[in-house]
């Protein structure tokens, strides 16, 4: 009987330090959590004066330098001497053809069947998939698939011996 007593206590033992220990991990996790909250993003508000006015000189000088930039050239795409007459090149993500002298167009250079970047048009002005040979004409127009649509136009203007987005 002694030997049951004392493995009924040992029992209630190991339950009773089983269950305080699921309470501290507990209260251990949701403390972390709390710290982890406590860690955002956003800052808390300065009640510096001077603080203050530093961040009205940084605004100003943002707003200086956004206003320098807005006044600034867009970026070319390419020059039209870089694109052959009856032919094209691929920039970024857009493919700039120039079917006659003088006549420029852009498509979106990513093939519509599954988004791989098309080659230049070659010397017949094909413009090929390198994934599954889709082709398209040198004016975007779908050739040969497996793609079941042409490349999709983008529209461009032409300033100064330049090609620049519209």
């Amino acid at each position: 009987m002694d030997g049951e007593t004392n493995t009924d206590a040992r029992l209630i033992a190991l339950r009773t330090l089983a269950s305080r220990r699921a309470a501290v991990c507990g209260l251990a996790g949701a403390g972390a959590l709390a710290a982890l909250g406590a860690c955002g993003t956003k800052e808390a508000p300065n009640t510096d004066p001077s603080a203050e006015e530093s961040a009205g000189a940084d605004e100003s000088e943002s707003t200086d330098q956004q206003s320098e930039s807005a006044s600034e050239e867009p970026e070319a795409l390419a020059a039209t001497s870089d694109v052959p007459v009856g032919g094209g090149v691929v920039v970024e993500d857009f493919v700039i053809v120039q079917p006659e002298e003088g006549d420029f167009a852009a498509f979106n250079a990513h093939c519509p069947h599954e988004g791989t970047v098309v080659q230049a048009p070659d010397d017949q002005g094909t413009i090929v998939c390198p994934n599954h040979f889709s082709e398209f004409t040198i004016e975007g127009e779908l050739q040969k698939g497996p793609a079941d649509a042409g490349l999709g136009v983008v529209e461009i203007e032409v300033a100064d011996d330049k090609i620049y987005l519209a």
